[in-house]
């Protein structure tokens, strides 16, 4: 079984950077963001599937050129 940690995690690096800095997401989101990218990996681990949930309620949204 492979652990993950925010900065090694290809499927949620971005969108955890993302969403810790963002605007965009409620200030919940925001936090377990933060929360996740100073996580160790056991309780990485624990948060990657409401994560993953997160993620698919909250996408990252890419400013549009105008």
């Amino acid at each position: 079984m492979w652990l993950y940690s925010a900065h090694t995690d290809t499927e949620l690096a971005d969108w955890l950077r993302w969403a810790s800095e963002s605007g965009q997401v409620p200030s919940f989101v925001r936090k377990v963001a933060e929360a996740a990218t100073i996580a160790d990996l056991p309780h990485y681990a624990l948060l990657r599937p409401v994560l993953l949930e997160l993620k698919r309620e909250n996408p990252m949204q890419i400013p549009s050129a105008q």
